[in-house]
């Protein structure tokens, strides 16, 4: 009896370290609001409890990455940036998925995040991954033209 193959996944996520700066600011790049140079990337993937997650599509290609980090029992989603031409195909909400996943191995019962008012699907995506509005910094992040936005402080449980 012949079975059915399985498809492959179109995006494997896997774990990035600082051998992995260089793409991870490169990627960066696409979200010129919240740049991660390779040296920052690198200096925040030696901390204790800091970790980075790679999104690679089937030809080998980086399509994003999240960076984040346990504390006790608490953790932190540091930065997410998908790339432009990989957007709205699920990647982000893999990502988010990886990282709770890592954050609950490593003993975190919650999760928190920040994400500039101004970003509907950066909230849409954290909504749908249960987080929910926890506080506001005013004016935390910086635009081009000199004027700041609020940062939105998202929170989810992890079960």
């Amino acid at each position: 009896m012949k079975t059915a193959s399985r498809p492959e996944r179109a995006i494997r996520i896997q774990a990035a370290g600082p051998a992995h700066a260089e793409i991870i600011a490169r990627l960066s790049e696409d979200d010129p609001t919240e740049p991660w140079p390779a040296m920052a990337v690198i200096r925040f993937l030696g901390l204790p409890g800091c970790w980075g997650l790679l999104a690679v599509r089937p030809d080998g290609e980086p399509a994003g990455f999240l960076v984040g980090r346990v504390a006790a029992d608490e953790a932190e989603i540091a930065g997410l940036v998908v790339a432009e031409g990989d957007r709205r195909k699920g990647i982000g909400r893999e990502l988010v998925a990886a990282a709770l996943k890592k954050a609950r191995r490593s003993g975190a019962t919650a999760m928190f995040l920040e994400v500039a008012a101004d970003n509907p699907a950066g909230r849409a995506l954290y909504r749908s991954a249960g987080f929910r509005e926890a506080g506001i910094r005013p004016d935390y992040y910086r635009r081009t033209a000199g004027d700041y936005i609020d940062a939105l402080i998202m929170r989810r449980e992890i079960v």
